[in-house]
């Protein structure tokens, strides 16, 4: 009986996903639905239900601890790399545990190793729930006809256009060329400030790069104020209101992969209407880069994922007391 019952939740879980991909696609609400069908899928083949959160917090421990090392590898020892490893070892033992002890005969060995995994299987589920969102989002193609094709920044090394900003600005290109051969002139702006390290706003480096690689000036415009993406987005909502193209379509940003959940997200809170696409990235690069934008976009939740963090605290609570022998 309960392996229908899991099945008709997963049922239920991704006819709620494609009701909701329909009505926006940019909400991480998809990501949660698609997670709440991959956990009764799990229970339906007879997994115990803490294999998802186990899986979700390892493979954030993972993240952190190699995100630590590559940075103290790179960068010397400072108290960020520090706290990265420290959260990387300390999640991966609290998983460790919770699996040895889970498995054991006694009810209050189990509870403890429930309780064990409260800290890390929360923002592990979490981020499964992330990735999900990524992907889902990745995989829908992009509506053709933009208004405009934003591209947004990225840090210049020495004063020139690196391979991560490059691949964002051969996508962009390629993106305009193909609306040019439908009969379509989207503006692309190229959007980026300047670091304190950097001889030019990335902005400027940005729109020379597309002029040398064919496309031409009258076809770009340049933002050059812009310090992060919401700056980025919203700088060049002004750029196109003045130009009188912020009413007539939908926008295409485009940026590098592991930035596009968070930065469709920005889209959707700065009411944009706009698809957002990604350029590719270097594999040894992919999994610090996607570890900062998560934790990034947790912020832009900060009171969802405070009530989800006291749900999962009470489940536990719950189980704890309705479990362990009195």
């Amino acid at each position: 009986m309960r392996p229908l019952v899991d099945l008709v939740l997963v049922a239920a879980f991704l006819v709620l996903f494609v009701l909701t991909v329909r009505a926006e696609p940019r909400r991480w609400l998809t990501g949660v639905v698609l997670a709440g069908a991959l956990w009764a899928a799990t229970t339906a083949l007879g997994a115990s239900p803490l294999v998802l959160p186990w899986v979700g917090s390892a493979v954030l421990g993972l993240l952190f601890l190699g995100n630590g090392l590559r940075m103290l590898s790179a960068a010397g020892r400072n108290s960020i790399n520090a706290v990265a490893l420290v959260l990387g070892l300390a999640m991966l033992a609290a998983t460790a545990l919770a699996i040895g002890l889970f498995p054991t005969s006694t009810s209050r060995e189990a509870v403890i190793a429930v309780v064990v995994l409260l800290l890390p299987g929360y923002p592990g589920l979490v981020l499964v729930s992330y990735v999900l969102y990524c992907l889902a989002y990745l995989r829908r193609g992009p509506r053709p006809a933009p208004a405009a094709v934003i591209v947004l920044g990225s840090g210049l090394v020495d004063g020139t256009v690196p391979t991560l900003l490059a691949n964002r600005l051969d996508a962009s290109a390629e993106t305009w060329r193909g609306e040019r051969a439908l009969g379509h002139d989207p503006l692309v702006v190229a959007s980026g400030g300047q670091g304190d390290d950097e001889p030019m706003a990335e902005g400027v480096a940005m729109t020379a790069y597309l002029v040398a690689h064919g496309v031409p000036p009258e076809a770009l415009a340049t933002e050059d104020r812009s310090t992060t993406t919401e700056e980025n987005l919203l700088l060049s909502r002004e750029i196109l209101r003045a130009r009188g193209l912020d009413d007539t379509g939908h926008l295409r940003v485009v940026t590098s992969n592991y930035h596009v959940g968070r930065a469709a997200l920005l889209t959707r809170r700065l009411q944009l209407d706009a698809d957002v696409t990604g350029a590719p990235t270097a594999w040894a690069f992919l999994p610090g880069a996607f570890l900062r934008e998560f934790l990034a976009a947790l912020t832009l939740h900060p009171r969802v994922n405070l009530a989800g963090l006291g749900v999962w605290i009470a489940g536990t609570a719950f189980l704890a007391y309705a479990v362990l022998p009195r």
